[in-house]
């Protein structure tokens, strides 16, 4: 078949307009792994690595039971304000030897061969209002002797909580030289997530700022979402080595202690203004856990307890906390609300996964080098962030949609706002003619001139006829707006056209959807009839059947594609038109689970349709 000379697509052209874009791809790839690769190369090059199965442990008090670090992961049998020892031989050679040591709420004191290095207790730590009991979470670099090859590195460990005792310090060794590049690629992970989750929460409160300029009205869940987020991101970089090294061992504690208590907090309320049918009973819940973390805190401070202490009551609520959200998502999902339909896996998976993080802290037997906590938190928050931001699309889409359509009717009626006009001034003349006429036949009947009466009674009927001002295909209003339009158009460019419709009032289908179908089709088969030389080819039928829950569509037009404007070299866009056209009808038929199906030969186009309106 040949079709129009427009169509002939230069593959050659499309293919290369995607050079230009997937160099600026992989340029941005290639970027991105070599600053990975070399903020990993001195980790990979073994110029820095943690030392983590060659210890010894033991407790102070006992140092005949001795076990290795290959085996061993936390010595149980140390208590709070007891101290564990950690020791081994140093046999590794590295020039400018710097050893980089995390400890977790535990004082330290690093020695070599019985020479202190280094020491944190509370006899040295700076007092503050916050107290000088609670250790923090320290990070410190520590300068090795050059020497130090075959002597003893010796740790003494100890915590005044219960929960961190017996946990060994993380220890790094390498060249000093390295130890920054070290430090940001183990930071990596956490890195990354105070970045993402900083933008997403930065995105989130421009958005709800412009909305509340727009519209005078504050959105509290976008503004929970963007607390939620950026209490995550704040996480992130306080539980990191990298915060360790830029802010005091309790300030970096306190830090990470109030945003572990915060962020569900803010997850949770705003869960709670996401649903329907449970939020009456879930909003008990989300006020009780906020008053009791308050409490909590409020007590810590008035009597300088500290954080890590109470924390252990605010864990074991969140216990509860993790259950009733799961079993209050469930029931929304079931409920078929959309949010908790799409969210709820998700939502269930990181509350248990918490739970299980909580219980094992109020059963002192946590002890994670990586913070778990925050990224299930940020694996939710993007989840809900890419929910939210698929939702704002398709709603700014659905609006923009119905102000065409509110276009579209307007212009409906615009177009036969003068035919009305002009129509109801035929209708006043002809009032004013009916009543001199019925004059004429009052005479005529007193004369008993029977015959002409009935003459001037098939003359009214007639001019009755010119009374239909918009000519009604169907019962369906906007229906025969649209093809009133395009009968006018037809007209216009000598289309012969045949419009068959029988449509009730009311059709279970959107008036913009079937609107969109309507003009598309139209539009379609306008432009192909008008580009037809001969206009005694030109002709357009339509017909529309809806029977049984079932609306079928069938337009044919004439084509002669091979007789028409561009076998003459005239080009335009019709190819471009034409797929949009067919784009639009097929993307509204699978709403309706239709189907699309096009018939073509040289000298005919038809486009079938078909409905399924059953809800």
């Amino acid at each position: 078949m040949k079709r129009l000379n427009n169509e002939t697509k230069k593959k050659y052209n499309k293919k290369m307009i995607w050079i230009p874009y997937l160099l600026v791809i992989a340029v941005f790839i290639t970027v991105g792994i070599f600053f990975i690769h070399a903020l990993n190369a001195p980790f990979s090059q073994s110029s820095m690595a943690e030392i983590k199965d060659t210890w010894v442990y033991y407790a102070k008090d006992d140092p005949v039971t001795l076990f290795k670090s290959r085996y061993v992961k936390r010595l149980n049998s140390v208590s709070a304000g007891e101290t564990m020892v950690m020791e081994r031989t140093m046999i590794r050679k590295v020039s400018n030897p710097t050893l980089l040591i995390q400890g977790n709420h535990q004082w330290l004191k690093v020695t070599v061969d019985g020479k202190i290095l280094y020491q944190h207790s509370s006899k040295t730590a700076t007092p503050t209002f916050l107290g000088r009991k609670n250790p923090g979470n320290i990070m410190t670099e520590v300068q090795l002797p050059k020497n130090y090859v075959g002597k003893t590195l010796r740790l003494e460990v100890s915590s005044p909580y219960k929960n961190y005792a017996g946990i060994p310090a993380r220890v790094f060794i390498g060249d000093s030289d390295s130890l920054l590049s070290y430090v940001v690629s183990v930071s990596l992970p956490q890195i990354l997530i105070l970045i993402i989750c900083t933008f997403i929460s930065l995105a989130i409160m421009i958005f709800s700022g412009a909305e509340l300029v727009k519209r005078k009205n504050l959105n509290w869940e976008l503004i929970l979402l963007s607390c939620f987020a950026l209490t995550i991101a704040l996480e992130a970089a306080a539980g990191d080595i990298l915060a360790g090294l830029l802010f005091s061992p309790l300030v970096n504690s306190t830090m990470a202690l109030l945003l572990a208590i915060f962020t569900p907090i803010f997850l949770i309320s705003y869960y709670c203004l996401k649903m329907k049918q449970s939020q009456k009973y879930y909003r008990l819940w989300v006020i009780f856990h906020i008053s009791f973390d308050c409490l909590i805190l409020l007590w810590a401070v008035l009597t300088k307890i500290d954080l890590p202490e109470v924390k252990f009551y605010i864990d074991a609520a969140n216990i509860f906390g993790t259950l009733a959200t799961t079993i209050a998502a469930i029931t929304e999902a079931h409920q078929k609300n959309r949010f908790f339909v799409i969210c709820t896996p998700w939502i269930v998976l990181v509350a248990m996964a918490h739970c299980f993080i909580y219980i094992t802290s109020v059963a002192q037997s946590n002890f994670y080098l990586v913070n778990i906590s925050g990224l299930l938190f940020a694996i939710i928050l993007l989840v809900i962030f890419v929910y939210t931001l698929v939702e704002g699309l398709t709603a700014s889409e659905q609006n923009k949609r119905q102000m065409h359509f509110l276009e579209l009717k307007t212009e409906l009626l615009e177009d036969n706002h003068e035919t009305i006009i002009h129509h109801l001034q035929e209708l006043e003349q002809l009032r004013q003619d009916f009543k001199q006429n019925l004059l004429l036949v009052k005479d005529l009947s007193s004369d008993g001139n029977l015959p002409a009466v009935n003459e001037y009674l098939e003359k009214l009927l007639e001019e009755t006829d010119q009374l239909n001002i918009i000519r009604n295909f169907s019962e369906h209003t906007l229906t025969n707006l649209i093809l009133n339009r395009y009968q006018k158009n037809a007209q216009q460019k000598s289309i012969a056209i045949n419009f068959l419709a029988n449509l009730p009032q009311d059709v279970n289908v959107a008036d913009d959807d079937l609107s969109q179908i309507l003009i598309h089709l139209l539009e379609h088969a306008t432009r192909e009839t008008y580009a037809i030389h001969d206009p005694k080819k030109r002709e357009i039928n339509l017909r529309i059947e809806y029977m049984n829950e079932k609306l079928q569509i069938s337009c044919t037009h004439t084509a002669h594609y091979h007789t028409n404007i561009f076998d003459r070299g005239i080009t335009t866009n019709f190819s471009q038109k034409e797929e949009l056209d067919l784009f639009v009808i097929e993307k509204v038929a699978k709403k309706y689970r239709g189907q699309l199906k096009q018939l073509q030969d040289d000298y005919k186009d038809q486009i079938t349709l078909s409905l399924s309106l059953i809800t």
